[in-house]
């Protein structure tokens, strides 16, 4: 059976969808991903990047990624290492796409604690 990830700090492409917006320290996950069409993908593209004012979801496409490891994904992997335990008593937060996350898959609840805490790399 093929593993069917999904990557929570996806750039914005094609099939990407809408997980979360951007804040001063902090990214405000939304209760479920919104789709993406060609009008926003333009307009979410003025000024800043899009992903330095959106989180965005899509695919894990392991080795086509440039955080890719060679085994497993290595954002997570940094920032679970440099948050280390300042996370242990965090609740876990709410989360739509947890079943297919490439970070709780790998980490576990620890990567969705941290997760709000992440913008895109």
């Amino acid at each position: 059976m093929k593993e069917k990830f999904l990557c929570p700090s996806a750039p914005l492409y094609e099939g990407s969808k809408l997980l979360g917006v951007v804040k001063e320290n902090s990214v405000d996950i939304l209760s479920t991903p919104l789709e993406v069409d060609d009008v926003f993908m333009k307009a979410a593209n003025t000024g800043k990047a899009a992903e330095q004012k959106f989180r965005f979801v899509n695919k894990c496409v392991k080795s086509g990624c440039e955080q890719w490891t060679g085994s497993e994904c290595g954002v997570i992997k940094r920032v679970l290492t440099a948050m280390e335990e300042k996370i242990q008593d965090e609740q876990l937060p709410p989360c739509s796409i947890r079943p297919e996350c490439r970070w709780y898959a790998q980490e576990g609840s620890m990567a969705c604690k941290a997760c709000p805490t992440v913008r895109y790399i």
